[in-house]
């Protein structure tokens, strides 16, 4: 189904299309009110620096490890290393997804 100015494109196409290789995405998962949050595709020494900084942090959730601060402390740690919000959804709970150019 096509929608108002939306095009079709064949898999033979996709090969024109140049992927950029040079962005990395993550997301965060969490609740304003709560002290802790799950991030989700960090590298290993992203994931070492957010356990250095907040105490108790790296047990593993599926696919991610839960950080010990509210989800907006983890957010700005991870401003800190170059990651910007590029886009949230939810209400009780909000997942924010980030994005670092390499």
């Amino acid at each position: 189904m096509e929608t108002k100015g939306s095009k079709t494109v064949s898999a033979s196409s996709l090969t024109t299309i140049p992927i950029a290789d040079s962005v990395v995405y993550v997301a965060i998962k969490g609740s304003l009110h709560a002290q802790d949050c799950s991030a989700f595709g960090l590298g290993q020494e992203e994931i070492k620096a957010l356990v250095q900084k907040f105490a108790g942090s790296g047990s593993n959730v599926v696919n991610g490890i839960t950080i010990k601060t509210n989800v907006l402390h983890a957010i700005n740690a991870l401003g800190q290393l170059g990651y910007k919000v590029v886009s949230s959804t939810g209400e009780a709970e909000i997942t924010w997804t980030l994005q670092r150019e390499i």
